[in-house]
């Protein structure tokens, strides 16, 4: 539906009337201000003034995030800042109590005189006892314990956030527990991960796909490299101090965040009382293949001219050489293959295996920097500038066993080369193929995703009003290439086939598909018979196909500025903090690839040699653990791009035709939003209530393909959405604490989605392509929580939630294409069939969390305990989830993507400065992709563990040794094809090990 820019205006002016709300406290920009003038219920406003101050550690010595601060007899709360901050304005005139909070340390309470028109500082060191502020002896006796203070900030960043969040946050000496934010996120409740190469890469966030997450740096949106989704593993762990999982959209948030948003929040210098510094430095390597890998970063902070200027720079950079065991089998159903004995409707064939083997080098690599300008206590400026880049050199060299190459229906032929034929006592699962042919591709790939965003923003007081702003840009790249592949085959002719492999199949362990070769006879007859072993793959086996160069730029870049508006008044007689809001963002996506190409023929014609596979081979050992059945030859990089650049030198180099003409285009998407919301505080807690609504308009340009023409197309389109919640808050008691929600989400299409490149089939009068009106994916969610806060520093909660699903996309056919933007003189072509991504399904995700935290310690007196038999706790969470999507053919289906059951385990010990953690993932199978017949079924993902180690030493505040190992079981990664048994990919990493300093000064 097209709206009008009055029904634009007047939908703004609804939300802004709309009952408000505030701001979500996780990433807590600014230090925390309340007014409370009207609180104790005066029917006249006395004289006020202001308290103020600053919360830091005793033990550490920093800045506190996340404190409440309480004025007793009042239900305000202030809740402090990165740099410790907080305030509470138009405060009577009085002597008051301040009672200040904290996980992990003693609350403590301070008094403060409050006179007319000033500034009451009320400073409050915790983990001090007795007004001289010194630190608790045995606090300093027990020694560091990252991981405690670690969970205790995040802890107090949650419980002190007026929604439902989950915080990961660094620890005690600066660390992230990963080297990657997927990796670190996966150990929250909910948080399931999708591995490559057995590296995380996206996340899952309460059973929905990675695509209805978004992605913030210090709450601006970003869009990633690739598209939407969600992909965690490009931004390196170590550029943040924090990362908050927010689980319920409030009206602050971009409405684009259908199941939550990642908040990624960065240092900067103000967060640090003055000079601070961190080094890390790490080396290992890696047991499958034995390559290196090593993690170094740090960063430098100060503060100048009495805390007015502030400068922060980091850089980090974690690198990996890595090899996998990989094999894939490609599953077919009988009706499909060339099976036409009884009962061929009842199994699935393999009618291709091949072997993966990869040569890997990773890199996550960042650099940041940040300005503060603060001229008084009502005036913060900053400017941030962030790069982060995600690099994957890849060599593959790929072995393909083409079952049914010149495969004969059974019912068409007495003498078959044995593919799916059962008279030959072959069996899905185990038998002989004579004379299959070999294809192999020996790639070379090279691949670079990066973000750049940078951020000019304030926070300014003006009388009543607190204004905060931002202006953005930011610009996301996924570049490919240049990659080199080539691709190879057997022999081809009548005469050929004894000079192919007779390959024996047996699938029967899932873990270890396997082949073993033999040469082939083929008798006078016709019919074929086993030879002796083969026991390598030889450059005589294949002929060349072609050499290929391939190059893409997936390029995204963003405009977004926005501004907030805060004050604190009266509302139905309490006391408020009210929030308005609006916000542009001028979006572009622009995708463009070619591919040049060089074929044999062009290389005949000149008389050129054709090349072979052993012009680039080297003779290094295989460095995997899988059993192949057969010896190959690994080939050399650089030995491959000069075969490349030798011939195209000579000129045999064309452009592959098409290839950019159907594949390129350019989106772009404009959106004006405006919200209103409020935090209103009563005795027991605190309601969150308000409304967001969102103008996106879309357009897209491509060339769409008649026959072997191309004409530009340009379409677009638009939608409104309107995004309420609730959130209430209850205060139980001190520590127990109920949260409520209620709101509403929306995920819009991926660009590649949206683009307009259609393919035009006059002849079968249909279309296929992109679908530029596709609209938003959209949510209405409930949510209940009851989190328990001990003073101990403990924690346990327990939640469910329930999401109801519209608009779910899913490949579909239509009947029509319903649109004459194709249509030109004779040919109306909108009635023709329509293949794209369209919306349609419905579904819910419905489920059930569980999490808690606990040690020994507070159980020491009374079970008698020796003083180092309190370092031991545990750590876990689980999630119980249930889904359901509707198909474009009517099938209810688990959402792909979600898996029925994620925990988290973890064992540890703290104490005497010894830090370890033994900790075990978990989740069940789930949907990969969806199957379109009975027999094969949806693909899956199987089940998947995975247990880490790690133990660490802190010498003093200053140094820290660590040991990290991960993957220890060597957990693999499996996808089949409808039942467990069709495995149709296995991919195996092995254990890596890192052992690195850390200093902190």
């Amino acid at each position: 539906m097209i709206f009008k820019r009055k029904q634009l205006r007047q939908a703004i002016l609804v939300a802004l009337c709309a009952v408000p709300a505030t701001e979500l406290m996780a990433q807590i920009p600014a230090a925390e201000t309340l007014t409370i003038a009207q609180a104790s219920g005066s029917s006249s406003i006395p004289a006020t003034g202001e308290i103020s101050g600053v919360v830091t550690d005793a033990i550490r010595g920093g800045f506190l995030v996340g404190a409440e601060v309480r004025i007793s007899g009042f239900e305000v709360v202030a809740v402090t800042n990165s740099e410790g901050r907080y305030t509470f304005r138009g405060v009577p005139v009085g002597n008051y109590t301040l009672d200040v909070s904290y996980l992990g340390r003693p609350a403590r309470q301070t008094q403060v005189t409050v006179t007319g028109n000033q500034v009451s500082v009320a400073n409050v060191v915790l983990g001090a006892t007795g007004d001289d502020n010194q630190a608790i002896e045995s606090i300093v006796v027990i020694g560091a314990r990252p991981q405690a203070e670690s969970e205790a900030r995040a802890l107090q960043m949650q419980r002190s956030s007026a929604a439902i969040i989950n915080v990961v946050s660094a620890d005690a000496v600066g660390q992230f527990p990963d080297q990657n934010i997927a990796a670190a996120l996966s150990r929250l409740p909910g948080i399931a991960v999708e591995r490559d190469q057995g590296q995380e890469r996206a996340i899952s966030m309460r059973g929905a796909p990675s695509r209805w997450s978004s992605i913030s740096f210090d709450g601006v949106n970003v869009i990633a490299p690739s598209g939407r989704r969600a992909r965690t593993d490009t931004v390196p762990a170590a550029i943040g101090s924090a990362v908050a999982v927010r689980k319920a959209v409030t009206p602050a948030m971009q409405g684009e965040s259908l199941a939550g948003n990642v908040d990624i929040i960065t240092r900067g210098a103000f967060d640090y009382p003055g000079f601070k510094s961190a080094l890390n430095v790490a080396a290992g390597y890696n047991d499958l293949g034995g390559g290196d890998q090593y993690d170094v970063g740090g960063f430098v902070a100060n503060t100048f001219a009495d805390g007015q200027f502030g400068v922060l720079l980091s850089a980090s950079r974690y690198e990996r050489d890595m090899v996998t065991d990989n094999f894939e089998t490609d599953w077919e159903t009988g009706e499909d293959s060339q099976d036409r004995e009884p009962g061929f409707e009842e199994r699935a064939w393999a009618d291709a295996h091949q072997n993966k083997l990869y040569r890997l080098v990773r890199s996550n690599t960042a650099y940041s920097g940040r300005f503060d300008f603060r001229p008084s206590d009502n005036h913060h400026f900053f400017f941030s500038t962030i790069y982060t880049e995600f690099t994957d050199d890849e060599m593959r060299n790929a072995h393909e066993f083409d079952f049914d190459d010149g495969a004969v229906r059974t019912d068409r032929a007495s003498v078959t080369r044995g593919y799916a034929d059962i008279r030959t006592g072959n069996t899905p699962l185990q038998g002989t193929i004579y004379a299959v042919e070999l294809d192999s591709t020996l790639n070379s790939n090279k691949t670079l995703e990066s973000i750049f965003t940078n951020t000019l923003g304030g926070e300014q007081r003006f009388g009543i009003w607190d204004a905060s702003w931002r202006l953005n840009y930011s610009n996301s790249k996924a570049e490919g290439g240049p990659s080199v592949q080539s691709a190879w085959r057997s022999p081809r002719g009548a005469d050929a086939l004894s000079l192919r492999p007779t390959v024996v199949y047996d699938y029967n362990d899932r873990t270890r598909h396997g082949v073993k070769l033999f040469e082939t006879i083929v008798n006078p007859d016709g019919s074929f018979s086993r030879g002796a072993i083969k026991r390598s793959l030889d450059p005589q086996d294949y002929e060349f196909v072609r050499l290929r160069n391939n190059t893409r730029l997936q390029d995204s870049k963003s405009i977004s500025a926005r501004f907030d508006l805060t004050r604190e008044m009266d509302l139905f007689g309490q006391p408020s903090e009210v929030q308005f809001g609006v916000q542009y963002d001028d979006r572009s996506k622009e995708d463009t690839r070619q591919t040049l190409q060089i074929l044999p023929g062009a290389l005949t014609a000149a008389g050129v040699a054709l090349p072979t596979t052993d012009d680039f081979a080297i003779n290094d050992p295989y460095k995997g653990e899988l059993p192949l059945g057969y010896t190959f030859r690994y080939f050399s990089d650089r030995g491959l791009r000069n075969l490349w650049s030798s011939l195209a030198s000579q000129g045999f180099a064309e452009v592959l035709a098409d290839t950019s003409e159907t594949n390129n285009y350019e989106v772009t998407e404009e959106v004006l939003s405006a919200y209103a919301m409020a935090t209103t505080y009563f005795d027991w807690g605190n309601i969150l209530a308000g409304a967001r609504v969102e103008r996106v308009d879309n357009t897209g340009s491509a060339l769409v393909r008649f026959g072997n023409t191309y004409q530009p197309a340009l379409v677009g389109g638009d939608n409104l959405q309107f995004f309420p919640s609730v959130h209430v808050n209850w205060d139980i008691n001190d520590e127990l604490k109920l949260r409520v929600s209620a709101n509403s989400g929306a995920a819009r299409p991926d660009f590649t989605i949206l683009r307009p490149n259609f393919n035009v089939s006059d002849e079968n009068q249909s279309i296929s392509g992109g679908n530029p009106l596709a609209e938003p994916e959209k949510a209405m969610g409930l949510d209940a929580y009851l989190e328990w806060y001990m003073p101990s520093g403990s924690f346990f909660s327990v939640g469910a939630y329930y999401k109801s699903l519209d608009d779910v996309l899913f490949t579909v056919q239509r009947p029509t294409f319903g649109s004459d933007v194709l249509n030109q003189p004779g040919f109306d072509r909108s009635t023709y069939s329509y293949t794209t991504t369209d919306n349609g399904g419905s579904g819910h995700i419905a489920g059930f969390e569980v999490a808690v935290s606990q040690t020994l310690e507070p159980f020491a007196e009374r079970l008698n305990l020796p003083d180092w038999a309190t370092g031991f706790g545990f750590r876990g969470n689980l999630t119980l989830n249930d889904s359901e999507s509707e198909t474009p053919d009517g099938r209810k289906i688990q959402l792909p993507g979600s898996s029925d059951l994620i925990y988290n385990l973890a064992l540890s010990y703290e104490r005497y400065g010894l830090s370890t953690r033994l900790s075990w993932q978990y989740r069940t199978k789930w949907i990969d992709s969806i199957g379109d017949g009975d027999i094969l079924g949806d693909g899956y993902w199987d089940e998947v563990g995975r247990l880490d180690f790690k133990v660490g030493y802190t010498f003093n505040d200053n140094a820290n040794v660590y040991l990290e190992a991960n993957n220890l079981l060597s957990e693999p990664g499996i996808r089949y094809e409808g039942d467990p048994i069709r495995v149709s990919e296995y991919e195996e990493f092995g254990p890596r090990y890192l052992v690195g300093l850390r200093l902190n000064f």
